[in-house]
């Protein structure tokens, strides 16, 4: 049975994806006998109940065997998917040749991209471990837990998936089914794809208007929105959280020096937030961008500044990173953590004719990069190799206004760390979009200070102290005319 909301955004109910995942690097792969029985279990399980199963490819089961370090990723029309590892474990009986095989399966269960549940299930049963059939007694008590874990599983992922109403999982897919905007990746300088790239200007020197470059209205309001944290000491559910040694001590010199920068050019002070430490919350970032699409008018022009940690985020949709607030908790709902695709989306309700966002965090660059992922959509499960350009499109998929120009300027890619130049500098990324800004007077367009100013010291100066202690790539995005964004009022 198909259920019709489901039909509707072209997901079936009955479509399912089951993928064997690696938790650990010393975790089985797929060949072990016992996770082969597994799989084969569950399959078997699922036909029974008139499940129609989607079989990953083969590159999808090699990439899959090199452990953790797969990003598993979900297109916008990805259905129903199992993601599950196994755990088997051979328990002796003191003073006698019986042992107890014992398999758990423990399953992540997603509609779309959203997490519906986790679910388990076990199976055991004695078995001979004297040394004439030890072999036998242990890999036949391991085939007949693992189907007995597989049908325990089934039967509480099949009760929970046929609980889900037509609505739930219309709601349930309904972000990821959205219709984007087009956005558009700027190549940097030397990648090719660059036609009309404007040479480098002299030092000190402001480069001269560019054809079709825009600037905002000299009578519309001009927003900063800046978010930074430097104590991380209250963050949960990440490794090494929860003290000060992951501290960054050059996020208030980014704040302060971003303030000043800006202001010049009409970012007054009863124009600006600033929520730092403490204060940058995630309820508290969340409320601030709907204050602020409150408050801008179609003539104004909006920035929203982030600087912090940043961290990939596995399970999500393609290229999804996110930042790391104040009261960042993974072990709390979903619903308590913003990633950077929600925060475009909410950045983008923002009525303003200009919107620009800066990242300057670690993995802010919204696409995979220079890792392997594994794709899960409604049709097939693919293996993407990405060597090349980032694709900030993914990061801002969710931004549907098409009347707003809006420009994203991230740190590094997704792949990639941002350096902490320490107090007196602080972040490589923002001293050097600041220091083009002063240059320019604010009058050089975005593609233009990204390509001849940020990206080209970024590189210089990771080059200059090496691949293995700076590995960082700015990214800029754009929709509309969002790379022509000239941050000064009333530029020619």
């Amino acid at each position: 049975m198909e259920f019709a909301g489901a039909a509707a955004a072209g997901i079936s109910s009955k479509h399912l994806v089951i993928l064997y995942r690696k938790e650990t690097a010393n975790a089985p792969n797929r060949l072990d006998p016992t996770v082969q029985a597994v799989t084969l279990a569950l399959e078997q399980e699922f036909l029974k109940r008139q499940y129609q199963i989607i079989e990953p490819s083969p590159d999808t089961y090699r990439a899959m065997d090199q452990g953790p370090g797969v990003i598993v990723t979900f297109a916008p029309d990805a259905g129903l998917t199992l993601v599950y590892s196994v755990y088997a474990n051979l328990r002796p009986q003191p003073g006698t040749n019986v042992g107890i095989a014992e398999v758990r399966i423990t399953a992540r269960v997603f509609v779309g991209s959203n997490l519906l549940a986790a679910e388990q299930g076990g199976g055991q049963i004695q078995t001979r471990t004297d040394p004439a059939l030890r072999d036998y007694g242990e890999r036949r008590g391991y085939e007949i837990a693992a189907q007995r874990a597989a049908t325990d599983l089934t039967a509480h992922v099949d009760t929970r998936l046929s609980s889900l109403t037509p609505e739930q999982i219309a709601n349930l897919t309904a972000d990821d089914s959205a219709t984007a905007t087009s956005f558009v990746v700027v190549n940097p300088p030397g990648s090719g794809g660059e036609p009309g790239a404007m040479s480098n200007p002299a030092p000190g020197q402001a480069p001269g208007p560019t054809p079709g470059a825009t600037s905002p209205s000299a009578t519309g309001k001009r927003w900063l929105l800046s978010v930074g944290v430097s104590n991380y000491s209250g963050v949960q559910g990440i490794a090494g959280a929860g003290t000060h040694g992951n501290d960054l001590p050059g996020t208030g010199t980014d704040v302060k020096n971003v303030r000043n920068t800006l202001k010049p050019f009409g970012f007054e002070d009863t124009t600006t937030t600033q929520l730092f430490d403490a204060a940058a919350t995630t309820n508290a970032v969340r409320d601030a961008l709907a204050h602020l699409a409150a408050s801008a008018g179609p003539d104004d022009v909006a920035v929203f500044y982030v600087t912090g940690h940043g961290m990939e985020t596995n399970f999500g949709k393609a290229g999804v990173t996110m930042p790391i607030f104040f009261d960042t908790n993974l072990d709390a709902p979903p619903g308590n953590v913003l990633n950077f695709a929600e925060l475009v989306r909410l950045f983008s309700r923002v009525p303003a004719k200009q919107l620009v966002m800066l990242i300057d965090t670690c993995h802010s660059g919204g696409a995979v990069g220079q890792m392997t992922t594994v794709a899960v959509s409604s049709r097939a499960v693919v293996v993407t190799h990405s060597g090349g350009s980032p694709d900030i499109a993914r990061v801002l998929r969710s931004a549907k206004d098409a009347r707003s120009d809006i420009a994203v300027m991230s740190a590094a890619r997704t792949d990639e760390t941002a350096v902490d130049l320490g107090a007196e500098r602080g972040g490589l990324f923002t001293s050097n979009l600041v220091k083009a800004l002063n240059q320019t007077q604010g009058l050089a367009p975005l593609e233009d200070v990204y390509k001849n100013y940020v990206w080209t010291a970024v590189r210089s100066f990771c080059q200059g102290a090496g691949a293995a202690s700076c590995q960082q790539s700015p990214v800029l995005g754009y929709g509309g005319a969002g790379n022509k964004i000239r941050l000064a009022p009333g530029a020619p």
